[in-house]
């Protein structure tokens, strides 16, 4: 596997986790065990949605950054992994 697939699967993993441990933090909101784990993962997902996007091109189109350049079409987008 790639490192960029390795990195998108990385970041579905982490989507997952930190969406789950919200469900479960609506349901037990004092739990700060949970609340911890939750912030932990959050800033994992926060990292490696910035390392794809320094490395891959945005990821969303909300990640263009650039004021001068629509930089969102100048990569493959991150479902065109064959591209």
């Amino acid at each position: 596997m790639d490192a960029r697939r390795e990195l998108l699967q990385k970041i579905q993993i982490l989507e997952f986790v930190v969406h789950d441990t919200v469900l479960y933090l609506d349901t037990h909101p004092m739990d700060q065990a949970a609340l911890n784990y939750y912030h932990h993962h959050r800033e994992l997902l926060e990292a490696a949605v910035a390392e794809y996007n320094q490395c891959y091109g945005p990821m969303t189109s909300e990640s263009v950054m650039s004021k001068n350049k629509w930089t969102w079409i100048d990569k493959p987008w991150p479902w065109e992994l064959e591209a």
